[in-house]
């Protein structure tokens, strides 16, 4: 198998331009052979079949369910299933997401002249808030946000209506009343231009429409689509299931383990971070898996009994199964949480999958399983993304606010070092005020003398004050503007605007960078 490289440290671009690419896209198809010829060679077995043959009937499924998907919404150039080409894929959660995880997506595009390149929306994740930030002017710039709709925290994208008509329309007008007061008119012209495209949209969920909106701006774009709830109906996903799930323990051990340490490593504290154990409850343990049972998304648990396995989602018991073939979970809604969806997706489905950063970094977990539960050395991933902002002015008051606070403190505190000219009575304030501080210094003085010298230094300091008190004043006047400018700038830089506020074209000018070799 091939070395595992040295471990990077994805960090996110700052500045508005910048881009992140690791390895260098020209080494992209380079790794998806290694890749391939890795994983062919493995001496793996899946469910009871090679890996190598399980990769080549995954790879010919998941190009014909693209192929349909997408030839549903009318999008992309559906791929041959025969297509022996590499399989590029990414893929991330089907909202207006921001132009760094756009950029994946148009980056990945750039390869279909020799690859298959599939987009996975994870419509199999909670919606809860479905809506965008925007800007927002009246007085000073601010970040607001929009809301198209909210759903329980356990509803998944893949169960929920599209918009209508006039719901989208209405989500889209409140969006663009705040674009247009915008002094930049190309911002409010962008976002016209994604009105016009999405009007009359039909898909047969939120997933999907969204997904549609999106093709829609970006305009003619080769690469397809298949969301991962047609990607987990496939056998092979379910082979893949059932392996997990005839093995659970030993699974189970193995992820809270690489979980557990990569915390550690990492100096994270908190337990749902990069995403929670899995947990055991008796008899039952946790899966990687979710189930979409009565239309919202329950955690699978699996419990051994004699003859096979009980399955349960949440406290419900939903399949008694002998585990030997996938087709006897056909009828259930199986999900793979975020660690076993790119297992799955990495080992037996593409040849090179790009991660943003977010994924980057806990798929070092997914590493780990692989290594031990699978007996492999991981294939590689790429990781990319980039900053874009909105052309909105742009001023950084740290500095200032900071130097305007050190001189506040000292104002309350050392007002002696601020005035310039003091009278003669105010030099005998001070003149006592540090004779006091001697003498607190010198540790001669009873309890009673410390405190008394103490609450004497707080008059002076407050006789002192209020010389200065037009000064502070000021002060407080302008630190209260830098808050107010600090808003605006934090408004000016926002890095999670929509992509539907960028023209596709500024997208490929980083594409662009990224494709000549640059890695941020």
């Amino acid at each position: 198998m091939s070395t595992s490289p040295p471990i990077v440290e994805f960090e996110i671009p700052e500045r508005s331009g910048e881009v992140l690419c690791v390895p260098a896209a020209t080494q992209f198809l380079a790794v998806a052979a290694s890749n391939h010829r890795a994983l062919d060679a493995a001496p793996v077995h899946i469910g009871g079949v090679g890996l190598a043959e399980l990769r080549r009937s995954a790879g010919s499924a998941v190009r014909a369910a693209a192929s349909a998907y997408s030839a549903e919404l009318g999008i992309g150039s559906p791929p041959d299933p025969g297509d022996d080409r590499p399989l590029i894929g990414t893929g991330h959660q089907p909202f207006l997401f921001h132009p760094g995880i756009w950029t994946k997506h148009l980056l990945a595009s750039r390869f279909t002249g020799g690859a298959t390149v599939v987009n996975m929306p994870v419509d199999c994740d909670a919606a809860e808030d479905v809506g965008a930030d925007a800007p927002h002017l009246d007085g000073g710039l601010a970040i607001v946000r929009e809301t198209l709709l909210r759903a329980d925290a356990d509803v998944p994208y893949e169960v929920i209506d599209p918009p209508g008509e006039d719901e989208w329309r209405s989500f889209l007008q409140r969006i663009d009343a705040h674009l247009q007061m915008l002094p930049h008119r190309g911002v409010h012209d962008v976002f016209a231009a994604f009105i016009d495209r999405t009007t009359g949209l039909r898909a047969p969920d939120i997933g999907s429409f969204l997904t549609l909106a999106r093709r829609r701006h970006e305009g003619p774009t080769r690469y397809v689509e298949l969301p991962v709830s047609r990607l987990a109906a496939t056998r092979e996903f379910r082979r893949f299931a059932l392996h997990i799930i005839t093995d659970a323990d030993r699974f189970a051990a193995s992820y809270n383990a690489h979980l557990d340490a990569y915390r550690e490593r990492q100096n994270i504290r908190t337990a749902a971070q990069p995403f929670p154990n899995l947990s055991r409850d008796g008899a039952r343990v946790e899966l990687p898996f979710w189930m979409i049972h009565r239309g919202r998304r329950r955690p699978l648990l699996v419990e051994p009994r004699a003859g096979g396995y009980r399955l349960w989602a949440g406290d419900d018991e939903v399949a008694s199964i002998p585990g030997r073939d996938p087709e006897e979970f056909d009828a259930l809604a199986i999900r793979p949480k975020a660690l076993a969806l790119t297992a799955f997706t990495r080992l037996c489905v593409v040849d090179l999958f790009i991660h943003g950063v977010g994924g980057g970094r806990y798929d070092r977990v997914t590493d780990g399983v692989i290594a031990e539960f699978f007996g492999l050395t991981p294939p590689r991933y790429a990781v990319v993304t980039a900053t874009l902002h909105l052309p909105l002015s742009e001023f950084d008051p740290t500095e200032e606010r900071a130097a305007l606070q050190r001189r506040h403190l000292e104002l309350l505190h050392n007002p002696e070092r601020t005035l310039i000219e003091p009278t003669e009575e105010q030099r005998r304030w001070i003149e006592e005020k540090w004779q006091l501080i001697k003498r607190l210094e010198d540790g001669a003085l009873t309890r009673r003398e410390r405190r008394e010298a103490t609450q004497r230094i707080r008059e002076i300091n407050e006789l002192l004050r209020r010389a200065l008190a037009p000064e502070r004043e000021r002060l407080e006047h302008r630190l209260s503007a830098l808050a107010e400018i600090s808003q605006a700038s934090a408004a000016a830089a926002h890095r999670g605007y929509p992509f539907c506020f960028f023209p596709p074209r500024a997208v490929e000018a980083l594409v662009d960078v990224i494709m000549v070799g640059a890695d941020g």
